[in-house]
């Protein structure tokens, strides 16, 4: 990505996604299962419309169970999208694995529906060139649902991510800041990023005001990462819930801006971090 380029902690809902990824699968292949039968008429081998119906229906299957595979791999290579080497090879492997399960699915799958509804037996065909003949097949499917992952993110929106409402129950509604005989009561989410200054840690809260107490980054994060707080720098952490976007340099690191307009440095080593707690709200 180049210098500045943005990612927005969310985009459109995840579940909205998937089901935009199912319909047009659905769609495809009833349109492509008319396409086949009418082919197939037209050169003098017709077949029973059930036959390319289930041919389309197991593919179309499998395609949408694999869907959550395809976006894991999709987040790992956000993670590493300024190393091309790295994000070209993540990418190669999630489209290999990919093809090799919805082709070994989508043969069971046709297998037990032939057994079903026909007393005839589904042949795949030789199997080096069958999976090489869905293989090129299986890779413009892979990379055209990783670009609706991609669309989506970047033109779905710019809203916070945010805790699930079953999650926030569980969340404590305030915590308290202890540094020797004084201790200040905060809720969590007014806390914006957490800072280490020597021998004390430093919270700055969204009214302005900033506290500060005798502790260690490390005990303090192992607090507040439960709370949806994540590293961002070895000095710094920041409240996921209050980012607006992320900027990725093209040396790795990363700027990330607060809902209260503040800008603050992340480096390369805990982007991954930052990306993961980038949850869409569902």
């Amino acid at each position: 990505m180049t210098d500045g380029g943005a990612i927005r902690p969310s985009g459109l809902p995840l579940r909205l996604v998937y089901g935009l990824i199912a319909l047009g699968t659905a769609l495809t292949c009833l349109v492509n299962a008319f396409s086949t039968a009418h082919d197939l008429a037209r050169l003098g081998r017709p077949v029973p419309f059930w036959q390319p119906l289930l041919w389309e229906a197991t593919s179309g299957v499998v395609v949408v169970a694999l869907t959550p595979l395809v976006h894991w791999f999709f987040r790992q290579g956000q993670a590493v999208r300024d190393r091309l080497v790295a994000l070209a090879a993540i990418h190669l492997g999630g489209a290999l694995a990919f093809s090799l399960l919805h082709v070994g699915g989508m043969v069971l799958l046709r297998k037990a529906g032939y057994a079903a509804f026909s007393t005839e037996s589904y042949v795949f065909g030789p199997l080096l060139a069958g999976f090489l003949y869905e293989l090129r097949k299986d890779a413009l499917v892979y990379s055209l649902i990783v670009s609706v992952f991609w669309m989506a993110g970047r033109f779905g929106g710019g809203q916070p991510a945010r805790i699930p409402e079953a999650d926030k129950a569980a969340l404590p509604v305030a915590i308290w800041l202890r540094d020797g005989t004084t201790s200040v009561r905060v809720a969590p989410a007014d806390i914006v990023w957490v800072v280490s200054a020597g021998n004390y840690v430093e919270f700055c809260l969204a009214s302005g005001e900033k506290y500060l107490i005798r502790t260690t980054l490390q005990s303090e994060e192992e607090r507040l990462r439960p709370l949806g707080f994540v590293r961002i720098h070895r000095m710094r952490l920041v409240n996921a819930l209050r980012l607006r976007r992320i900027e990725v340099r093209a040396s790795g690191d990363f700027e990330v801006e607060m809902d209260t307009g503040e800008r603050l440095g992340g480096s390369r080593r805990y982007r991954a971090d930052a990306m993961a707690m980038l949850r869409p709200e569902v």
